[in-house]
């Protein structure tokens, strides 16, 4: 390999917005690019000494999944719980792949993306939709006075229930067909 090309394969991960590990299977941390030592809050230093156990949730149950699907097939992307220097827990897509370096030792390469703003956004849109979906279906109203039957079963009228169960309010006026008929002679 060329100087020029190991030039530009350490600045394609020095620059990488991802945390990008060389590790061993074992959970050794051989190398940590600076977006790494960003998002975790360590030094380079501190994550090759401390291993994976300073970076990810140990009791998160799809670690362990994890760990063994990437055994079984070198193998494994999805979603766990990584923990920064200062013990905040947040979600993170990891990939990880098995592979042999040029002295024949198991090595891994793990790709970390932070995705707490994504999930909150989701949960957000989850909320919202939710709280849109609660004036759905079919309202029991009285074809007389039109007050609406809450869950309770108490007649509540329309302006209350609406009120309490979306984030409209109301404002009032009279329409012209009204008007005619309330006041006939204005």
């Amino acid at each position: 390999m060329s100087r020029d090309t190991e030039y530009d394969y350490a600045a394609l991960l020095d620059n990488a917005l991802d945390a990008v590990f060389l590790t061993r299977p074992d959970g050794a941390i051989l190398y940590a690019n600076p977006a790494a030592c960003r998002m975790f809050g360590y030094t380079r230093e501190e994550l090759c000494a401390q291993g994976r156990s300073a970076v990810v949730d140990s009791i998160d149950p799809r670690l362990a999944a994890g760990l063994e699907q990437r055994r079984r097939t070198g193998r494994f992307a999805g979603i766990l719980t990584m923990v920064r220097k200062d013990g905040t827990r947040f979600p993170a897509e990891l990939s990880s792949a098995v592979f042999t370096d040029r002295g024949g030792e198991s090595r891994t390469s793990t790709f970390v993306r932070d995705i707490s703003e994504r999930e909150r956004m989701v949960n957000e849109l989850q909320a919202a939709l939710a709280k849109a979906r609660r004036l759905g279906g079919r309202l029991p109203m009285c074809a007389s006075c039109k007050k609406i039957r809450n869950d309770e079963g108490y007649w509540q009228e329309v302006e209350v229930y609406i009120h309490e169960h979306s984030d409209a309010d109301f404002t009032h006026g009279i329409c012209p067909a009204c008007s005619r008929k309330l006041y006939p002679g204005i």
